[in-house]
């Protein structure tokens, strides 16, 4: 029993933690070139007023970027995850290779609205626009916003790089300004209770974004 408590831990427990390492290099890539976009998008306005742009970082598994009225919200996951086996992906031809190339760090990127963080307005939704998933070979594949995620290859085709991610941010910057506000319908905001007014008064109409077309799915 030792031997294979011993075996496992030299195994997969090994390969979690290199793959751990590997998240947490790439997630402070994604950090450095947001900023890198910041202090370009900061020196090419001139406008009067520029617009809000900036980089804050909450702590070591989480920073935002804000970009007018919209914010990225970037979460490096603690764990290293395995997909389903009846995912299409768990299913082809490169992961059935290598099991050990079928377990993923994990990158999640979600769009809120800029005045949800800055009101703490609790029940505002956000939007998981992009989840990057890591593998061994430091190669990754992308799920979220359907325009997004057509602009990069297959998981076995589409190793990281800087390039690719700087790429990546720019996408997702134009996605989330991109998808513009819905107002709710009339009769949807007709009554409220007091509560609700003491509560939600900068979020009263509960805009929600329209535009997004997730893709999580096979793409052939």
């Amino acid at each position: 029993m030792i031997t294979n408590i011993l075996s496992k831990l030299q195994t997969t427990s090994k390969l979690k933690y290199n793959l751990f390492d590997s998240a947490v290099s790439l997630f402070a890539q994604l950090e450095e070139i947001c900023k890198d976009v910041t202090l370009e998008l900061q020196e090419a306005d001139k406008g009067e007023k520029p617009i809000p742009i900036k980089v804050e970082k909450i702590n070591d598994y989480e920073f935002i970027f804000r970009v007018g009225g919209d914010v990225l919200v970037f979460i490096l996951q603690s764990n290293i995850v395995k997909l389903p086996d009846d995912t299409y992906l768990a299913k082809s031809k490169y992961l059935k290779s290598d099991p050990d190339l079928n377990y993923f760090g994990q990158i999640l990127i979600y769009n809120f609205l800029s005045d949800t963080l800055t009101f703490g307005r609790l029940d505002d939704p956000g939007y998981l626009i992009g989840r990057i998933l890591i593998n061994k070979e430091n190669k990754f594949f992308l799920e979220g916003d359907r325009k997004i995620v057509f602009n990069f290859p297959e998981l076995k085709d589409n190793p990281v790089t800087k390039e690719k991610m700087r790429s990546l941010i720019e996408d997702l910057i134009l996605s989330a300004l991109s998808n513009d506000l819905l107002a709710p319908a009339f009769h949807d905001i007709m009554v409220i209770n007091y509560h609700q007014k003491l509560e939600h008064t900068s979020s009263m109409g509960n805009p929600q974004k329209i535009g997004f077309d997730f893709f999580a799915k096979n793409r052939e």
